[in-house]
């Protein structure tokens, strides 16, 4: 529940410029008109600073950012994944082998075949 608060807070102070605070954590941005466009941008920064979430364009959707909920586990998967893909060996993060296309042939070849190529040539 910290990171509701966090988000509630900011846009009790930046965003939503009324005397009444009493909107629930599923109320939706948009219906109630809590934030706007412009506020879904701030909203965009405040996350990344606040919580060194980066959001991507395609990210920036209702379903991530239209009320304090939606936003707060959009922020939670992000930093899940950012604390995964960080805790895990580079070996463990590159599940597909690298490979390169002979452009005079078009024939795939894996990192494997790469490798085995080099060793032989020295």
């Amino acid at each position: 529940m910290q990171i509701e608060k966090q988000i509630r807070q900011f846009i009790l102070q930046n965003l939503y410029f009324v005397e009444d605070n009493s909107f629930s954590d599923d109320a939706s941005f948009l219906e109630t008109g809590v934030v706007d466009s412009m506020g879904v941008m701030e909203l965009v920064a405040f996350i990344q600073s606040e919580f060194g979430v980066t959001t991507e364009n395609h990210e920036v959707v209702v379903e991530n950012f239209d009320s304090v909920g939606k936003l707060a586990n959009f922020v939670r998967r992000k930093l899940s994944l950012s604390k995964r893909g960080a805790s895990l060996p580079a070996t463990e993060r590159a599940r597909e082998p690298a490979s390169l296309v002979n452009p005079g042939s078009g024939k795939i070849l894996s990192d494997h075949e790469l490798l085995s190529r080099d060793r032989g040539a020295e």
